[in-house]
């Protein structure tokens, strides 16, 4: 867990961890400099129960992000979650995703599905669009969201060497898993992502006009720059561990963002079967209403 400022709802979300049904876990913590009673409240957890850990090595200022990588640095643990401070988990949200990784040999994640929560307020489910290879992830402008994640070791070990451009810890994680490994999901919701005006993660728009307008915008681009040079960075870094069919796909991904003609990027689309997720037709309408990128 990442903590940063989290007072307002951290015990409730600490709560539901020691609810649930599976018992054998740590709560590793790092707070990233809270000055409210974050510490405090972790702390208080840390007395009740010895399977909450914090993290206390005087290291601050790194962003949800940073935070999460520099997390990972001090697992030794063969699978391992994700817990924003500020959600809700159901009771068997742990056994159900252990059940789901536990047989994979190779690197590999597994995630089910949420309910965004707003003012006590059940809405649409969080996820709506499931990669399963770089055809349907490279577009994504995101990963799956952190939160929702399990990975199990090899996975880990793959990506905490990354010294590159990180966009998200998710979005590393996610797109490791679908070049070098596999992603599951466990289609059930398992959790309540909690959305306020402090979410260290863009506002999601959770109506269907605000999502309708959000995608009619031409005011937006298809790839957003962040995440074109985090896949960069992850192209680069991992060249030689890359299939030959992985690195053309990569190729294409990046001449699409330097393409200046319309027809062109569609045509890659076209040829190299590029997607999002499991919404198919989606990216080439994206194409024709939206610059490449900024």
């Amino acid at each position: 867990m990442a903590t940063y400022n989290g007072s307002e709802y951290l015990s409730e979300q600490l709560d539901s961890l020691l609810k649930q049904s599976y018992r054998s876990w740590r709560l590793l913590v790092h707070d990233d400099g809270s000055s409210d009673d974050t510490v405090r409240i972790v702390q208080n957890y840390q007395r009740m129960d010895r399977r909450v850990q914090l993290l206390s090595d005087g290291v601050r200022g790194l962003g949800a992000a940073g935070n999460y990588m520099h997390l990972l640095k001090y697992t030794n643990a063969p699978l391992c979650m994700f817990c924003d401070q500020d959600d809700v988990w159901f009771d068997d949200k742990v056994s159900r995703l252990v059940a789901a990784i536990s047989n994979e040999q190779g690197p590999a994640a597994a995630y089910a599905n949420a309910f965004f929560y707003e003012s006590g307020r059940l809405t649409r489910k969080t996820i709506d669009i499931h990669p399963s290879s770089l055809k349907n992830m490279l577009f994504m402008n995101s990963g799956i969201q952190g939160c929702s994640l399990i990975v199990n070791r090899q996975l880990i070990e793959l990506v905490r060497p990354f010294d590159g451009t990180v966009a998200m810890h998710d979005h590393l994680l996610t797109l490791a898993s679908v070049a070098f490994g596999k992603l599951i999901y466990l289609d059930e919701v398992l959790m309540l992502y909690r959305q306020h005006e402090k979410n260290a993660t863009a506002d999601h728009q959770t109506g269907l006009s605000g999502r309708v307008r959000s995608f009619l915008s031409r005011n937006k681009q298809v790839i957003d720059r962040r995440h074109f040079e985090a896949n960069r960075s992850f192209f680069d870094y991992f060249f030689l561990r890359l299939s030959p069919q992985a690195r053309q796909l990569f190729e294409a991904y990046f001449r699409y963002a330097l393409c200046p003609s319309v027809f062109g990027r569609l045509w890659l689309v076209w040829k190299h079967g590029f997607q999002l997720g499991n919404r198919k037709g989606l990216l080439s309408m994206k194409t024709l209403m939206r610059q490449a990128i900024d």
